[in-house]
């Protein structure tokens, strides 16, 4: 009887695990841009630093529509996707038509950012 009811339990959870299904979704208008920051402007005595990025492809379709991503090339196929702290610095991205702006403060949110690095970009686009 016990051999029975271990060979139905075994059973039991092998049809369990095989009628499990994973369903995958693909996004055929996803698109991806690589780029970098240019430039860091501040206009606050260097409390936040903020670089414009254009980007054409968002429009106001888009914009209400769409969704954007953000990630940081961290090298060697490691990215990590913004908002995130790097280096004792916050930042945060916010996008709007043709442009995404990423913005820099220091992570405690009241001292000086010293100049934020150059970042090596990611930007999704999902339709």
């Amino acid at each position: 009887m016990r051999k029975l009811l271990s060979i139905l339990c075994v059973a039991i959870l092998l049809f369990t695990a095989s009628s499990c299904k994973k369903e995958t979704y693909v996004t055929p208008g996803a698109q991806t841009i690589f780029t970098d920051t240019k430039s860091w402007i501040t206009d606050d005595g260097g409390i936040t630093y903020t670089t414009d990025i254009p980007v054409p492809d968002i429009d106001s379709y888009f914009d209400s529509s769409g969704a954007v991503l953000v990630y940081n090339d961290l090298g060697g196929g490691e990215f990590e996707q913004l908002p995130s702290v790097y280096g004792g610095i916050t930042y945060r991205f916010t996008y709007t038509d043709g442009h995404v702006y990423i913005d820099a403060q220091n992570a405690d949110g009241d001292s000086i950012t010293p100049m934020p690095p150059k970042l090596n970009l990611k930007i999704v686009l999902v339709d």
